[in-house]
């Protein structure tokens, strides 16, 4: 007890330096400019266009608010995010996002340079739902050969950038099919195949691009 006694003056004044310190840093923090800044409210992966839902306003110090962040929901709705995913909570910023429309922007942040997306025909490979955006397959369909027409190949590799579950700016659900990114050669055989009403089928590739 007589050493408690002994250090008590010191206890108390720690005590006391502690309380002010958090004090003046609580103050300090309520006197510091905030903006108000446009944060993810849910994770927005790559090829997906912003809603109202996806994002929010907080406020934030002014300092830790890049130049390229958006202040308000307006400004990002709309737009479509290619350099992601954007995680909840994180700042959305120009360079996350794109004005093009979501499939061109889906095209471009998936398939190489100079490929082009083409429909698939309608009920393609409708039992394959676990199929996703950037994934690789290959199509199959008749083609003709010397015996009359043969099952081949007609698109090797080609990269999927929307599925009848996740289709892009298709708004009936008869409308949805599967579109893919193919390289231009590819994409008139595939092209010809809805003109001729002709069936088509995927096949997923395992390996990743």
């Amino acid at each position: 007890m007589k050493g408690l006694k002994k250090y008590a003056p010191l206890l108390v004044s720690l005590v006391f330096a502690t309380a002010s310190a958090i004090l003046i840093y609580v103050s300090v923090q309520a006197t510091r400019p905030t903006v108000p800044v446009v944060v993810a409210a849910q994770n927005i992966s790559v090829g997906q266009e912003i809603t109202k839902e996806n994002v929010q306003v907080r406020k934030m110090p002014f300092e830790a608010v890049p130049p390229t962040a958006f202040r308000s929901v307006d400004a990002v709705v709309g737009k479509t995010v290619t350099a992601g995913p954007v995680l909840a909570g994180d700042i959305v910023r120009a360079e996350h996002v794109s004005t093009e429309g979501a499939l061109v922007a889906a095209l471009r942040t998936f398939a190489p340079q100079g490929w082009v997306a083409v429909e698939l025909p309608p009920d393609t490979a409708m039992g394959m739902g676990g199929i996703r955006r950037g994934d690789t397959v290959d199509v199959f369909a008749e083609i003709p050969s010397g015996q009359g027409t043969v099952v081949g190949i007609v698109a090797k590799d080609a990269v999927v950038l929307s599925t009848p579950w996740t289709s892009i700016g298709k708004k009936d659900e008869k409308d949805k099919y599967y579109v893919l990114a193919v390289r231009p050669e590819e994409a008139q055989a595939i092209a010809s195949l809805t003109v001729r009403g002709k069936k088509a089928a995927i096949v997923l590739k395992g390996e990743k691009r």
